[in-house]
């Protein structure tokens, strides 16, 4: 098997707020995306009778950037200009995000990691649209003594990118994820999950477990601070598995505005050196 280089884009694919399907969250995120924009959990949904109550629409969209060499022989660089849709119907979570792309260097987007051949040549920079990404969860249990709240989740890439920009391969995942309130406005949150990825002709990807953890703040009700930290084991043989954290605000300007920024770091050479990210969230 040739043997491929490999980086984390984003936190979304190994469910940094897994977050990739939480149907807790304040903001939108663009799970599977390649780059997205964390997700503050909360317990305000799902609070008020009935399987469909408490429901609220969101558009969001922004900018998502990382930059890493991945061992290809130089860097690979992700602009990500997305448009996320989010229905929250009661328990119920429905989620789509179609981005635009900018790439500059060897790697190629595999649904939220950078994948390059040795030796690649294709350093040109292009552009297009990305893959498009569904996703959907329901709430299980809400918080109760010491019971978290547990939701499960799933979700699939579409190969709507053009191959010099995916790798024209579906994707598929499932998680499950909990909540749980440790102190006054403070959660402990975390995700476990498996992903299957699709191989393009020219290399072998490999399915793989996703794990995820972290603390978020409240200090007000239209404030989240915190930070996650995300592995997803190695997407080929003889690679290393991706480790990301990200710290993360959110802020809610009013009932119809709210804004998100993160960044993040690789912490091992199989991840992207630096990367950060805005959403602007627009609430219904």
């Amino acid at each position: 098997m040739t043997r491929i280089r490999v980086a984390a884009t984003g936190i979304g694919l190994f469910a940094l707020v897994a977050l990739g399907g939480n149907a807790m969250a304040d903001t939108t995120d663009a799970s599977g995306s390649g780059q997205n924009a964390v997700q503050a959990p909360s317990t305000d949904v799902g609070r008020t009778g009935g399987l469909f109550a408490g429901s609220s629409f969101e558009i969001a969209t922004g900018a998502d950037y990382s930059a890493g060499h991945y061992g290809a022989a130089a860097d690979t660089t992700v602009w990500s200009v997305p448009l996320d849709l989010k229905a929250q119907l009661g328990r119920l979570r429905l989620q789509a995000s179609l981005p635009y792309e900018f790439i500059d260097g060897p790697g190629q987007l595999v649904g939220g990691v950078i994948v390059s051949a040795p030796g690649s040549t294709t350093t040109t920079a292009r552009s297009g649209i990305g893959d498009l990404n569904l996703s959907g969860a329901f709430l299980l249990t809400r918080e109760s003594g010491l019971l978290p709240s547990i939701e499960i989740g799933g979700g699939i890439k579409l190969p709507t990118a053009k191959t010099t920009i995916g790798t024209g391969e579906a994707d598929y995942s499932v998680n499950a994820s909990f909540y749980k309130t440790i102190a006054t406005g403070t959660m402990l949150f975390g995700s476990v999950g498996y992903s299957w990825l699709g191989s393009p002709a020219a290399y072998q990807l490999e399915n793989g477990l996703t794990a995820s953890g972290g603390l978020n703040f409240r200090p007000a009700s239209n404030q989240n601070y915190g930070v996650s930290l995300a592995y997803r084991e190695p997407v080929a043989a003889g690679l290393k598995g991706q480790t990301v954290v990200s710290p993360y605000m959110t802020y809610r300007f009013s009932k119809l505005l709210g804004l998100t920024l993160y960044g993040m770091a690789g912490l091992n050479d199989a991840s992207p050196r630096v990367g950060a990210g805005i959403r602007l969230t627009v609430f219904q």
